[in-house]
C-alpha cells in the first residue's frame, strides 16, 4: 500500500512538473492578453468588452498601461461597413492593435489624428504634431461619409469614458490627440 502511495506520489509530481514546463514553454499560454499586461511596457491587445447600444461583447483595442498599474480602451470595433471587403471588426481590432503597438514601439504613435490617403479618410499616428498622414504611418480607414474630426471626438470619447474634455493640440485646422495624455489620463477599464 505504501508503495503505491509512494508511486502515485512520484507520478503526479511528474506530471505537474511536465504540465508546469508544458505551459511556461507554450505560446498559446504563456501569450495571453493578461501575460501580455503585466510587462514594464505599454501593451497593445484586443479584448473583447459589452457595448450596452448593442447589448453584445464586441472587439476593442485596449493597452496595459504600467505606470497605472491597468487598462485604457481606445476603439470599440463595431462597424461593420468593411465586412464586404473582409475587414470584420475583428480582423480590424487585430490589424490595428498590431499598428498601434509597433508604431508605439518605434517611437512613432505620440500623436493621432487624421487624413486622407487614396481618396478615403484615414486615422493615422504621429511622432510629432504637424506631420500629415501617408502609407507608413496609417493606422486604419475611415466610413466613407464620416467626418475624420467627429471619429476623432469619438475615439477621445472611448479613451476617456465620456467623462472629461478631450486633449488636442492644434496644428492649424487640424487636430492632434496626444497618446501619452490619453494613456496617463484616462479612466481605467474595470474587470469586465
Amino acid at each position: 500500500m505504501q508503495k503505491q502511495a509512494l508511486f502515485i506520489g512520484v507520478a503526479l509530481t511528474l506530471v505537474t512538473s511536465l504540465t508546469s514546463f508544458v505551459v511556461s514553454q507554450s505560446p498559446s499560454f504563456s501569450q495571453s492578453n493578461s501575460a501580455k499586461s503585466q510587462t514594464g511596457k505599454v501593451t497593445f491587445f484586443c479584448q473583447p468588452m459589452f457595448d450596452a447600444a448593442s447589448g453584445q461583447r464586441i472587439p476593442a483595442t485596449v493597452a496595459w498601461v504600467p505606470e497605472r498599474k491597468g487598462h485604457v480602451r481606445f476603439i470599440g470595433w463595431k462597424s461593420e461597413y468593411f465586412n464586404r471587403s473582409g475587414w470584420t471588426p475583428e480582423k480590424r481590432c487585430q490589424e490595428v492593435t498590431k499598428k498601434f503597438q509597433e508604431f508605439y514601439a518605434q517611437g512613432r504613435l505620440n500623436y493621432l489624428s487624421y487624413g486622407k490617403r487614396n481618396g478615403s479618410h484615414v486615422i493615422c499616428a504621429f511622432a510629432n504634431s504637424g506631420e500629415t498622414c501617408n502609407g507608413t504611418n496609417q493606422l486604419f480607414t475611415v466610413r466613407s461619409g464620416s467626418d475624420p474630426r467627429q471619429v476623432i471626438q469619438r475615439l477621445m470619447d472611448i479613451a476617456e469614458g465620456k467623462s472629461a474634455e478631450p486633449i488636442f493640440q492644434n496644428s492649424g485646422d487640424q487636430l492632434y490627440i496626444s497618446v501619452t495624455e490619453v494613456l496617463n489620463n484616462s479612466p481605467l477599464l474595470k474587470n469586465q
